[in-house]
């Protein structure tokens, strides 16, 4: 069995059919980065701050044109607003709780978004979950065409 250094790393948001293989992650070996390190820099930092916070830790792990899959750490009591990304999305979450309205997901459970807007709030210790998209996700705040 081949350990992560062999297998060498997740795929990138380019990545053509062709040039996709096999490989092996270790989340704790993944680079984990804030909304204000990803985002620091963009013309529209500020708005996406405001409906995304600053503070959220994602690690991306698989990033093709069919299919993403990242692993998130919210704070306590963290928030999001309404917002939605262009694709099927499911999250399950692994630590802690999100909220999604009145609707509670703790560990073991997951929440299924086809494209729709939707919102959540980390509990109150915080939550760490592995987040699914059927491709490489926008950040939108209409609702679907």
């Amino acid at each position: 069995m081949a350990d992560a250094d062999d297998a060498g790393g997740s795929v990138g948001p380019t990545a053509e059919a062709d040039e996709l293989r096999p490989f092996v992650f270790d989340v704790d070996s993944t680079p984990g980065y804030t909304n204000a390190e990803l985002l620091g820099d963009a013309p529209d930092a500020e708005a996406l701050f405001e409906l995304l916070g600053r503070d959220l830790v994602t690690r991306a792990l698989v990033q093709t044109p069919k299919l993403s899959v990242y692993h998130e750490t919210a704070k306590p009591g963290e928030l999001v607003k309404p917002h939605r990304h262009g694709t099927y999305q499911v999250n399950y979450v692994l630590r802690g709780e999100l909220f999604f309205g009145s609707q509670r997901v703790g560990p073991g459970m997951g929440y299924f978004s086809p494209d729709a807007l939707y919102a959540w709030r980390a509990g109150d210790e915080g939550a760490e979950w592995i987040e699914i998209h059927s491709g490489i996700g926008g950040i939108y705040t209409d609702r679907p065409g």
